[in-house]
């Protein structure tokens, strides 16, 4: 910890910050779902690797360097913020919690603020264990009032206005933009808001109008249906928000959870979902305010830095992105053969399937037509009318479109 607080002090000292940045209003880096868990909680034994193989391809192997990494680039960035939209943890262990917020004091201390909402991980996690050898032992797990004291250095001391029914909460950015960061995971309303938080909302909303301020809101769930996706994604009362929203003026909310880099519009509202951290392709994104208006990009994370400032030889850093990509294809396997595929076509259509899942998840489906010119195999998984069937409908909806980059209009 002291070497990295050392480093990111000397990049601030010697002014080794990229210039591109340069001229913004304000740059804002965004990234959601990092789910760290703190090394103390796991040895890597047997039920540890039982839970990963059961879960949906997090690269949890690599987390810790993964962590480091995306530190250090965003020191290397330094934007006038950085914004984590939740599920900041594994499974909410308090431990975990611990952990991540020394790393977040070492960005803090080179005057970069760090702005935090919670996610469905965070808070009330029933999984919170330690995973010792071939079993667990459960842990606490922050509440909404754990979180709230833990992370209050993160957003909620400089706010200038805080929800008193939720952790939700408004930033001031430095060109006069206020960032509406909203809790949408409390005991009373998890992926939901209430009708009290609404109302402060639209208080705040009023207020920034009133004071010719623009304002982005932010949160860990989802404002619309980006996927087939919906129960347990979509916020409860996401349509009284998303009005608001609009009466307003907000053209832009930042979200997670999904795991799947995506963009959609509606009305004249944006929702950027961000990819997970943690998992293919790793990547965040960066948002800048300038005379054009915002525009926003994604970054991927590169180890094979990380490795050559560590002096880690593991070759698997050296191919991450494949890596991370190959963990995850292993996480998402079909295991019943559609009706009238033969098993010398099963291998294609396996490949096809998790090629376009890579391509969904990255949020970049502009090639998703030359990996199937004929359509042969999409027709292929389209036919069982099943839950896959239903998935590759959605991704191929949105087949030749990039939500790696947007700009306001």
């Amino acid at each position: 910890m002291k070497n990295r607080i050392c480093l990111f002090l000397l990049l601030a000292l010697f002014g080794l910050f990229p210039a591109a940045l340069a001229g913004a209003d304000f740059t804002l880096v965004v990234a959601t779902d990092p789910h760290y868990i703190a090394p103390s909680l796991t040895d890597g034994g047997a039920y540890y690797q039982a839970v990963l193989r059961q879960g949906d391809s997090k690269f949890m192997p690599c987390i810790e360097p993964l962590t480091e990494e995306f530190f250090t680039e965003v020191l290397e960035l330094h934007p006038d913020a950085l914004l984590l939209t939740g599920d900041l943890t594994f499974n909410g262990a308090i431990e975990s919690h611990e952990a991540l917020i020394e790393k977040l004091r070492a960005v803090e201390d080179t005057g970069i603020p760090v702005l935090v909402t919670t996610g469905n991980h965070d808070v009330y996690n029933f999984f919170a264990a330690r995973y010792e050898g071939d079993s667990f032992f459960n842990v606490p797990s922050a509440t909404t009032q754990d979180f709230g004291v833990l992370y209050a250095d993160f957003g909620l001391n400089e706010a200038t206005a805080v929800d008193g029914d939720s952790l939700s909460y408004v930033y001031p950015l430095p060109d006069g933009t206020r960032l509406l960061v909203l809790d949408l995971n409390t005991l009373h309303d998890f992926c939901g808001i209430s009708g009290t938080t609404l109302d402060w909302v639209e208080q705040q909303l009023q207020q920034a109008q009133a004071d010719g301020a623009a304002v982005i809101a932010a949160g860990h769930q989802n404002l619309f249906q980006h996927t087939v996706f919906r129960d347990g994604y979509v916020i409860g009362n996401a349509e009284k928000l998303a009005s608001l929203l609009r009466q307003y003026g907000v053209s832009l909310y930042l979200s997670g959870h999904l795991h799947i880099q995506h963009i959609q519009t509606e009305d004249g509202l944006t929702e950027i979902a961000g990819s997970a951290l943690c998992s293919y392709p790793c990547q965040y994104g960066v948002l800048t305010a300038g005379e054009a208006g915002l525009s926003y990009e994604t970054r991927r994370l590169d180890l094979a830095a990380w490795a050559e400032r560590t002096g880690d030889t593991d070759p698997i850093y050296q191919r991450f992105s494949d890596a991370a990509g190959d963990y995850m294809d292993a996480h998402f396997s079909v295991d019943t053969r559609p009706d009238g595929v033969s098993p010398a076509d099963w291998p294609a259509m396996l490949n096809y399937l998790r090629s376009i899942n890579r391509a969904y998840f990255a949020g970049d489906l502009t090639e998703l037509s030359a990996l199937d010119p004929d359509g042969q195999l999409a027709a292929k998984w389209l036919a069982p009318g099943d839950r896959v069937s239903y998935y590759v409908n959605s991704v191929m909806s949105d087949s030749g479109k990039n939500f790696c980059h947007w700009s306001s209009p």
